[in-house]
């Protein structure tokens, strides 16, 4: 055996291992768990089963299924995806996992900060303007002012 840590090899099952009454009663606690099994193709027992089985064993990772692509075409009804395109995918997480939480968004705009705010004033105060006659009737009656 090497120096480093082993992983905990895949186990291959047929189906999962049955699970505590306990641990069943408090996985069928959340509703959606039937409408999920059901979705899935999955009889209930089986989807608890295997829900149960990952919670009792967390290092154990669930397994890689291979599909051909016409079996998901008539499965799922949609086009696999291309080589080029899961590639592209898994380099785009990479990258943003690699980057880190510091990383800067793509959705923020790094060339013109948001907002400056001086550290010691330089700005004048802001100044109320006159008062809407409309609106300050309106405040007193304390509703709304209409339109038109």
């Amino acid at each position: 055996m090497s120096g480093g840590t082993e992983k905990p090899q895949v186990e291959m099952l047929d189906a999962p291992p049955p699970i505590s009454a306990e641990l069943r009663a408090k996985i069928l606690s959340d509703p959606n768990v039937e409408k999920l099994a059901k979705e899935l193709g999955q009889d209930l027992e089986t989807y608890v089963n295997t829900i149960g089985y990952y919670i009792n064993n967390p290092d154990v990772e669930p397994a890689l299924l291979q599909a051909s692509d016409e079996d998901i075409r008539k499965t799922i009804g949609i086009e696999p995806p291309t080589f080029e395109a899961i590639t592209a995918v898994l380099k785009a997480a990479n990258d943003a996992f690699m980057a880190g939480p510091e990383a800067p968004s793509a959705f923020v705009n790094q060339a013109k900060p948001a907002m400056e705010i001086p550290k010691e004033g330089g700005q004048e105060p802001v100044k109320a303007g006159p008062a809407d006659p409309k609106l300050m009737d309106a405040i007193k009656k304390g509703r709304l002012p209409s339109k038109g």
